[in-house]
């Protein structure tokens, strides 16, 4: 059995994958031998002590990955060993033992079936992603006809994003910073792609919705960029902010938006657990996220696949940015 720790805060090379033999489980858990696992920005934020919760040293990292179950506890139900299982996100910055592992001991109650037809670096590339996705686009109806801003649209989230927009009817605008990957976005499926370099994205919103302006902006960037993203509402609409990726360091992100520009329009910052906390949402995610993929409407993207012992270079290539998609790691 091989895990990942880190015993010191700083940059990818403070990772180390080291041999580690698991606890006996708990009645409420399972053992699980992991054979995908999906890399997230936040994670490498909490590597370096940026993240909301500042880490213990040493710690482990990871909370999401796909793999069979090995072992069962004596409380649990609904999974038997040998059952393909993805692990979901709890409320801290890794799940169980933690996920980047060969092996780890998680709750039962964070576990989902496997999607049938996926492989596990396919299925590892679905869901933190498409949860974040699902929590922001059900913060408020949207309807067919209503226009819906996407900012950062090649990452895991904005991807997600654009196809499940696209998927309730919506017409979508999705940003990226340069103009070489605009076609990128509209592959994807959106109507509009801005690239935020070369163009405003408050008057690019505009034109695109004939002055209209948007019922919701999605934005993952921060920074300069989220004053034009409440420039870019229409009377009545809803910025929700999820990610801060312009700022290294999320505990130094703020919010510099001239206050006349919320006139009948909102501002609300995002996070994920206001979503798995609540069941009745949770599960409505769930079936949402499983029909998505079975319909085709939504397809997960990989961008690069990593070994577990190539951790750090997984890291430099997360924190690279310009991402086409997943980070995802392999046993």
């Amino acid at each position: 059995m091989l895990h990942v720790t880190f015993s010191e805060i700083g940059g990818p090379e403070v990772l180390k994958v080291e041999p580690f033999e698991l606890a006996a489980i708990g009645p409420d858990e399972v053992q699980v031998r992991i054979e995908a696992i999906g890399v997230n920005r936040f994670e490498a934020l909490y590597r370096r002590n940026f993240y909301a919760i500042p880490p213990t040293l040493p710690s482990v990292l990871g909370v999401e990955a796909v793999g069979i179950i090995t072992e069962v506890g004596d409380q649990v139900k609904g999974h038997t060993v040998g059952d393909r299982v993805t692990i979901l996100p709890l409320q801290t910055p890794f799940v169980g033992t933690g996920t980047y592992a060969t092996h780890a001991n998680v709750p039962a109650s964070t576990l989902v079936k496997s999607i049938e037809g996926l492989s596990a670096t396919e299925e590892a590339a679905v869901w933190m992603a498409a949860l974040q996705a699902y929590n922001l686009i059900s913060k408020v109806p949207v309807d067919s006809g209503d226009f819906v801003v996407v900012t950062a649209g090649t990452s895991p989230v904005g991807s997600a994003l654009i196809q499940f927009a696209r998927d309730m009817g919506a017409t979508v605008l999705a940003t990226t910073r340069t103009a070489a990957r605009k076609r990128e976005l509209l592959d994807l499926g959106a109507h509009h792609a801005i690239a935020t370099d070369d163009e405003i994205l408050s008057e690019a919103v505009k034109t695109a919705t004939g002055g209209k302006g948007a019922k919701v902006v999605l934005d993952t960037v921060g920074g300069t960029l989220l004053a034009q993203c409440v420039f870019s509402l229409a009377e009545g609409g809803s910025v929700f902010s999820y990610g801060a990726q312009s700022s290294p360091d999320i505990n130094a992100a703020r919010v510099d938006v001239p206050l006349v520009a919320l006139d009948r329009r909102s501002l609300s910052f995002v996070d994920l657990f206001e979503l798995t906390d609540v069941p009745e949402r949770f599960d409505a995610a769930k079936h949402y996220i499983r029909s998505a993929v079975a319909s085709g409407a939504f397809k997960p993207r990989i961008d690069s696949i990593f070994p577990l012992e190539e951790v750090q270079a997984a890291h430099r290539r997360m924190e690279e940015g310009s991402l086409g998609g997943k980070v995802v790691m392999t046993t």
